[in-house]
């Protein structure tokens, strides 16, 4: 199963020509996901066709630089997620005021999901106890 990644650029980065040249750059190369600037850095959250393209995407964005004077990108922080998080097509830029709507969806999704995860756990303690009783109940 694909997996996202999390890239954290940092440098002097928040420029909207380099955001415009990484996205892209995501498009050129089949990466779906979204751009957008958090604090100190520019972030990604992606899906990449390949390792290969993965590696290349990464060694371009450090490339942009030598393209423009404006753009100084001192390093960049990788993460695997351990989730699969399907995006639109491309590589999109999103708003601030569209990150702080994604993060409560986000929010109120991590809280459904821990609902479920209490729900199975007592599920799963109900079973073992009546397979307990069960298998003393039939015991010959």
């Amino acid at each position: 199963m694909a997996t996202t990644y999390e890239l954290r650029i940092y440098g002097r980065v928040e420029c909207a020509e380099f955001m415009d040249k990484v996205e892209s750059l995501g498009r050129l190369l089949d990466v779906d996901g979204v751009i957008y600037i958090y604090k100190d850095s520019v972030r990604i959250l992606a899906n990449f066709p390949n390792e290969k393209k993965r590696q290349l995407f990464k060694e371009i964005i450090k490339d942009l630089e030598d393209d423009d004077g404006l753009i100084k990108v001192e390093k960049i922080e990788e993460r695997e997620l351990n989730v699969y998080i399907e995006f639109p097509k491309g590589l999109n830029k999103i708003s601030t005021n569209e990150l702080e709507e994604i993060n409560k969806k986000l929010d109120k999704t991590i809280n459904y999901l821990e609902k479920i995860i209490d729900s199975l756990e007592k599920q799963i303690k109900v079973s073992k106890e009546i397979r307990d009783i069960l298998k003393d109940t039939f015991e010959v």
